[in-house]
């Protein structure tokens, strides 16, 4: 059996266009579901293929691809998709070196995935539908009941901002239809009309759609938080073993394709829906949300939070936030606990996310208690000032004395590595990997330990990978 073999129709879909180079926004607007929906068949996908993160996955779904193809045209092809959106519409790293910067690409691109899974949509007449569980018989079932009408009223105007929303994008793209670059046709099944934007028309629409869907994903947010501070759903029991944990966990896991899928939505008679041009379809697209999508984002959220349940022990969240500002040299620096990811570049481990202000964020491996990533929350490339510009050794040597004091392991190992220098406008990186032993056999086959600094030409740390430590 192949790779693409052993899923569903619909991971499937979703795996081509994940080796399409699309974003989980733009996969999410293609298939006309959730971002949620997309992240859950993502890990459905992860777990097949025995990987943690989309550039994992791309890669061996583009390897089996290549074993079936008669020639190296695919391979160019998804390879080059997988450069074009490294993760969720992130900007690429240039690639004058491939090699070289797939794997900065790879390094760069932390997971954020989360678990989409719910529980139950039932068609009923009555003001509240009570949902059992059908489930092994050593399992507990669980009784919750969801309401099938809206709950909040304040949450109106939350639709209505999302329907202005649409209605602006609407605008801009029938002005950029009138006096842009467009070629129409018609749909040759429906008859409709069909219109896609070329060069730069293009790029201006497609910026807009991805704002728009950004900005939708925002305000469905708000939604579902008001929606579950009035459901106060129950949340789901903890079996009594860590094999009835997982058969639980899997169980409601497989709920989800049905729970959350465009098919389930689409018989809801009271789904609500926006229409919004996709540039990519090249014609408008229903996008659902509201009470539908809410259900969906919480009993997500439900099961991600038993998911990580046990994790949650582990974590001393007051040593975590000490360490951090220690390593930041900012002693006032406002934390808070965001919730728990597998690491992309690491897999089977997964880090305690924290973030500040700024919406920065930082991993802290739960079995070593290290800070392992960085990731400030930076618009674009900001401009340097010419009088605080740096020197590329003066760079370095910041580099190099940051990953020395944070990692246990760079000075034994630092001259058994691969040292790499690059620079994307005023962002320059400094990594040293360990790509040059052979990991086959081991769980780090696919992505070597590296450690990774990235700095503004200013001397300002703006991302740190570090994987060096993870290993044993």
């Amino acid at each position: 059996m192949t790779q693409f073999e052993q899923l569903s129709q619909r991971e499937t879909d979703v795996a081509e266009l994940l080796l399409q180079g699309k974003s989980n926004k733009q996969i999410a607007a293609v298939l006309k579901v959730s971002v949620r929906a997309v992240e859950f068949h993502l890990s459905k996908i992860y777990a097949k293929l025995g990987v943690a993160s989309r550039t994992e996955a791309a890669l061996i779904l583009a390897n089996t691809l290549i074993r079936e193809s008669t020639g190296n045209n695919l391979r160019e092809a998804a390879i080059d998709g997988l450069a074009k959106t490294p993760d969720n519409g992130e900007k690429t790293i240039s690639r004058r070196l491939p090699m070289k910067n797939l794997l900065l690409v790879i390094g760069g691109a932390l997971l954020t995935t989360v678990l989409v899974v719910t529980l139950a949509l039932a068609n009923s007449n009555s003001k509240k539908v009570e949902v059992a569980l059908t489930s092994p018989s050593y399992i507990s079932t669980q009784i919750i009941s969801i309401p099938t009408q809206s709950l909040i009223t304040s949450s109106e105007p939350i639709l209505e901002q999302i329907y202005q929303l649409a209605h602006e994008y609407d605008q801009a793209v029938q002005a950029e239809k009138q006096n842009g670059a467009v070629e129409i046709s018609k749909d040759l099944t429906s008859g409709d009309e069909i219109f896609f934007f070329k060069d730069q028309s293009y790029i201006r629409i497609s910026e807009l759609f991805e704002q728009f869907l950004e900005q939708k994903t925002n305000l469905e947010n708000l939604y579902t938080q008001i929606y579950r501070d009035r459901l106060q759903p129950t949340p789901f029991p903890t079996q009594s073993s860590p094999e009835q944990d997982k058969a639980y966990y899997d169980f409601l896991a497989e709920q989800a394709d049905e729970y959350c899928s465009l098919e389930s939505w689409q018989k809801d008679i009271q789904a609500k829906t926006v229409l919004a041009y996709n540039p990519d379809e090249g014609k408008y697209l229903p996008l659902y949300m509201g009470d539908t999508i809410a259900r969906c984002e919480i009993y997500a959220q439900m099961v991600e939070e038993f998911r990580v349940a046990p994790m949650l022990t582990k974590i001393n969240q007051g040593a975590d936030i000490a360490m951090i500002r220690q390593i930041i040299g900012n002693p006032n620096l406002r934390l808070s606990f965001k919730t728990i990811a597998p690491l992309a570049n690491a897999h089977g481990r997964n880090a305690a996310i924290y973030v500040d202000e700024t919406g920065a964020k930082y991993y802290i491996d739960i079995e070593t208690a290290r800070l392992v990533s960085i990731e400030m929350n930076l618009p674009g490339h900001p401009e340097i000032p010419s009088d605080q510009a740096k020197s590329v050794d003066e760079l370095r040597l910041i580099a190099e004395q940051f990953a020395l004091t944070n990692s246990s392991q760079l000075v034994d190992l630092q001259n058994s590595l691969l040292y790499e220098e690059n620079n994307k406008g005023n962002i320059y990186f400094f990594r040293w990997d360990y790509r040059n032993k052979d990991w086959n056999g081991t769980d780090w086959s696919i992505m070597p330990p590296f450690l990774q600094v990235g700095i503004l030409q200013n001397g300002q740390i703006i991302t740190y990978i570090n994987t060096l430590d993870l290993i044993q």
